[in-house]
């Protein structure tokens, strides 16, 4: 069963963005920008990517929103679907850029920037694979790779974060992930 994305994104008149940032800018960035189909962009440096969602009202960030890589009562909840702490190698330096990247954000707009988990977000609406592509092909989608992939369900936590379809959860640090609904997508 595809995702239909038309009755989704009915009456929508929100901009919404996700990012999938790297630790580091010489890797890959997945950017989504929903409108009435979504766009896709693979990026690398802060600039463009705060360039690219300049016009957005939410952006939906996957990475740990905070200034000092720490563990958050947040990221214990999460363990569950896979989180890993900020405290560990990479999560360090993906925690830096990705507070660096919200501070250019909010400088550039003064879009609502929230905290997601994409992995969360597909096991809790039934459609998570480790397989990235028999997501895409889920989904209904066309990316290049699976940073835009974590993008796209970055933006989508944010849809239904504005619907009221998602929470916030955590107390230090908090992240939105979907309610569960017995009724899942997939």
């Amino acid at each position: 069963m595809k995702f239909d994305r038309r009755n989704f994104f009915e009456d929508m008149d929100v901009k919404i963005a996700g990012i999938d940032p790297a630790a580091l800018p010489e890797n890959p960035t997945g950017v989504c920008v929903l409108d009435e189909k979504p766009s896709f962009f693979t990026l690398h440096g802060d600039n463009e990517i705060v360039e690219a969602v300049k016009e957005a009202d939410i952006i939906a960030i996957d990475a740990p929103l905070m200034p000092h890589p720490k563990v958050r009562d947040v990221d214990a909840i999460l363990k569950k679907y896979g989180a890993l702490p900020p405290t560990m190698g990479g999560m360090k330096k993906l925690t830096e850029r990705a507070w660096k990247l919200r501070e250019a954000l909010k400088r550039k707009n003064d879009a609502i920037i929230i905290e997601v988990f994409p992995t969360a977000t597909a096991k809790i609406m039934g459609f998570y694979s480790r397989n990235w592509r028999e997501m895409e092909e889920m989904l209904g989608l066309e990316v290049k790779n699976k940073h835009e992939l974590d993008a796209y369900i970055c933006a989508l936590t944010a849809m239904m974060y504005v619907k009221g379809d998602a929470m916030e959860v955590g107390r230090e640090g908090k992240i939105v992930i979907p309610l569960y609904h017995e009724d899942k997508l997939f």
